[in-house]
């Protein structure tokens, strides 16, 4: 929900900047009488911008638009063409509709503005930014027969060839949209050969609400976009830091990095090229690696797994055709690449989906050496167990861990030395963020503690923090944290409530910085 707030936000703040800049035009751009600008058509702007407003005059050579035969200063007129279809999934050919714009047709023409004091040109031809459109015209005509030409309105439209890849033709649609010749206008532009044209890569600005009455509206937007989007950003903050830690248990998809075993994952394939795992193994072994297709499927997919090495040398290449398929390997300790896809090189809509799948099947060395499941499904060393006496290990060395995917201390007690980067304090919580390395591979890796408001820490200071490990999607937290000195706590953490709840840590966006 934060992020989405956040989202919105952001896109209120950029209209708003957008405004902004607008403003700033209108007001840069020199203002000058109609008359004025006629007996002398130069302008002080460097680059030749310049305003004006006045009444508008019918153009010496009448434009009409082109379905309704309104007169106009400009038009646009978008063709569509209306489609229909059928699309391969895995759960069979489904009729899909659509449309496509066929073409666009635009044309303006040459006005003049008259403040009274004498009228000067304005070409309207390249088009410009208009906020008095007008509707003109709309209307679908749908059927399956067609000749190559076709009649909307007043407007009669040749058909290009189409292709049949495009789908089946069900109808076509026209809109069309026009400026009117009436009132009075604003025009922002530049003078070029005695009359207002459109100021190159910039568009013409147009309105009929004169500079002022557009001043105005620009400015309003931009207040209203600017105070929304900042209050929408500075809300989105404490509901994403606040928001329901998620349940790693309930997270059923495959990730792209695998550490020995996975359970049964979720996934979904769209190219045909294949989804590709990265795989570590840990210590030598032999491994069912297993993808299942769904049943009750019309096109399932034929699943294929490829494994090679680091060296790129095939491990295993096994294919089955709509059944499950399991890739059999005894590998040594190392990294390989799994890549699953369809054995034919098919694809469908919405892609194939399946279950991977990574089993052990060293039952007597896992039992010498139990494994502590990691949220993922993968293993972590027998010596990340917990035996009752904390895990003192360096920020920097559990963040590495963390971004190697290494680290399994979630629910355990963690001795974390390390040098503060960040302090954020409140009336009864201190929360300590931890100096990081600065992650190369794209996974956030943040060590986080939260103490009692009574610790004293500053930023660039070194600590050592116990506390209960809790896994977050972008690092470690150290909830219920003290502060230890010489293996003795200086700050004790909060005690548990009376139901023997663990404190909640407050969730922080973790800061990674080089050393």
């Amino acid at each position: 929900m934060g992020l989405i707030v956040l989202v919105i936000a952001l896109a209120a703040l950029g209209f708003g900047f957008l405004q902004h800049l607008k403003g700033k035009r209108i007001l840069a751009a020199p203002f000058k009488k109609t008359g004025d600008i006629a007996r002398d058509p130069t302008s002080s702007d460097p680059k030749g911008a310049l305003s004006t407003e006045g009444k508008v005059s019918p153009p010496a050579q009448a434009l009409l638009a082109p379905c309704s035969k309104t007169p106009c200063l400009y038009y646009e007129v978008k063709i569509e063409r209306l489609y229909e279809k059928e699309e391969k999934t895995q759960d069979g050919w489904k009729t899909v509709k659509g449309s496509s714009t066929l073409d666009t047709l635009k044309n303006g023409a040459l006005a003049t503005l008259d403040d009274g004091t004498g009228a000067i040109p304005v070409d309207f031809s390249k088009g410009g930014d208009f906020d008095n459109f007008k509707d003109g015209y709309k209307k679908e005509l749908n059927g399956r027969g067609w000749s190559s030409n076709i009649q909307f309105g007043e407007l009669s439209y040749d058909i290009p060839v189409i292709s049949s890849s495009d789908g089946h033709t069900i109808g076509f649609k026209a809109t069309e949209r026009y400026v009117p010749v009436e009132g009075n206008l604003f025009v922002l532009g530049k003078i070029e050969g005695g009359k207002i044209v459109k100021p190159g890569w910039r568009s013409l600005m147009v309105s009929n609400k004169g500079r002022d009455g557009l001043l105005a509206s620009t400015a309003k937007k931009k207040k209203f976009s600017l105070i929304g989007g900042g209050v929408g950003a500075v809300a989105a903050i404490p509901l994403m830091i606040f928001a329901p830690k998620a349940d790693p248990a309930a997270d059923t998809s495959c990730h792209s990095t695998i550490a020995s075993v996975q359970k049964s994952c979720d996934d979904n394939l769209t190219s045909k090229y294949g989804n590709d795992y990265t795989w570590t193994v840990e210590k030598d072994g032999k491994f069912d690696v297993t993808v299942t297709p769904p049943s009750g499927k019309a096109y399932p997919l034929d699943p294929q797994i490829i494994i090679k090495n680091a060296a790129g040398d095939v491990v295993a290449d096994v294919s089955e055709y709509a059944s499950k398929a399991t890739a059999s390997v005894d590998v040594k300790a190392g990294t390989y690449t799994i890549t699953v896809k369809d054995s034919g090189g098919d694809s469908v809509k919405g892609g194939f989906d399946y279950k991977l799948e990574i089993a052990s099947l060293n039952k007597q060395a896992d039992a010498k050496e139990p494994a502590v499941a990691n949220a993922e499904g993968g293993e972590a060393p027998a010596a990340a167990a917990n035996d009752g006496a904390p895990v003192q290990i360096d920020a920097a060395k559990l963040a590495a861990e963390l971004m190697a995917r290494q680290a399994h201390y979630d629910g355990k007690t963690l001795e974390v030395k390390g040098q503060v980067a960040e302090v954020v304090t409140d009336v009864d919580t201190t929360i300590v963020v931890f100096n990081t390395p600065e992650s190369v591979t794209g996974v956030e890796a943040g060590v986080t503690a939260t103490l009692p408001a009574k610790a004293k820490v500053k930023k660039g200071q070194f600590i050592t923090v116990r506390g209960l490990a809790n896994d977050d999607e972008s690092g470690i937290i150290l909830t219920g944290g003290e502060l230890v000195t010489g293996g003795k706590s200086v700050a004790a953490a909060p005690k548990a409530g009376a139901a023997g709840k663990k404190p909640a840590g407050k969730k922080v966006q973790p800061r990674n910085s080089k050393k």
